[in-house]
């Protein structure tokens, strides 16, 4: 080959070796099959709070197991899809109340339900409900061809006063999506990371967990890895049945990293990955042993890098 010919095939390379990069999780992985343990998930409750000069942000989550007949009455009868069927053996609600309180702006007051597989965190349902800003209401079903979506909201600043079943603006739209194609063999959803991260066995010597998560309109290839083990300052209370411990000092805490990247969709504009408000340097701080989140992090958008420290966790009765 003459010395042009070399440099053209190196040229070609430089070009290929990036596009081969960029494909990522669409064509060249695939997520993993969870297989996760509700019994490592010692918490009902957390409280995780952060505030500086900008900002004022609180989370609080409470985890309730429902038998397979409640989970039917809670979810949404869609006409599009194949509806993803609850478990046989057990079922969760994860509810999350935030407040986002930002200098210069109203409150904002977000509370996101999400209905799921215990062993594999499959998302079955989910209800958004946002007020004080861009008042909305968005329920969800999930099948296997994509997401149904029935959104409310207020006409007018007269009907925003009213409860969202009384909002009139009413718009119904179907995400689709092809899972085998993408290799999803389950569809989980951005909030219930927080059970992963519990119920999943991550730790320094196993190998990420990759999954499909969905944002607000599309999939996302999401991996869950561990970073490292690092001191870690926390001040919460625990609390169980008989008492309630302070927790301070110092914990040599597990940091579990996040890498994401929106999936192929239908939509004309790729939307940012969110998880607790934070879009990008993402990660999760567990204790290595009790497996309970203490910590959270990352750059929300117009604030900046935010640290969500746990407050409070409200552990589940031995017996459970």
């Amino acid at each position: 080959m003459t010395a042009l010919g070399q440099l053209g095939a190196m040229v070609s390379l430089l070009i290929i070796i990036p596009l081969i990069s960029w494909v990522g999780p669409n064509h060249a992985q695939s997520a993993t099959q969870l297989a996760l343990d509700a019994k490592r998930v010692l918490w009902t409750d957390l409280t995780f709070e952060a505030q500086n000069f900008l900002v004022a942000v609180r989370n609080d989550v409470h985890l309730t197991a429902l038998p397979q007949a409640e989970v039917a009455k809670s979810l949404m009868r869609n006409p599009t899809g194949t509806p993803v069927p609850a478990s046989n053996s057990q079922n969760y609600h994860l509810d999350v109340h935030t407040t986002l309180d930002r200098i210069f702006h109203s409150p904002v007051k977000l509370n996101t339900q999400t209905w799921f597989r215990a062993e594999d965190a499959a998302a079955l349902g989910r209800i958004r409900l946002r007020r004080g800003q861009d008042d909305f209401q968005k329920i969800y079903r999930f099948t296997q061809e994509g997401v149904y979506r029935r959104q409310r909201e207020p006409h007018d600043r007269l009907e925003a006063q009213l409860t969202p079943a009384q909002w009139t603006d009413v718009k119904e739209t179907f995400y689709a999506y092809d899972l085998v194609r993408l290799g999803c063999p389950q569809v989980s959803e951005a909030s219930l990371l927080i059970y992963i991260v519990s119920a999943a066995a991550i730790s320094q010597r196993s190998e990420s967990l990759s999954l499909c998560v969905f944002g607000k309109r599309q999939l996302h290839w999401v991996r869950l890895r561990a970073d490292r083990l690092a001191p870690l300052e926390v001040s919460y209370v625990a609390q169980t049945q008989e008492a309630a411990n302070r927790k301070n000092g110092t914990v040599k805490a597990l940091r579990i990293a996040l890498e994401t990247q929106p999936l192929d969709s239908e939509l004309d504009e790729v939307e940012n990955f969110s998880f607790l408000g934070f879009q990008k340097e993402i990660a999760i701080d567990i204790d290595p042993t009790s497996r309970i989140p203490l910590h959270a992090s990352g750059i929300i958008p117009g604030v900046g890098k935010v640290s969500l420290a746990l407050r409070e966790v409200r552990l589940k009765p031995a017996t459970e």
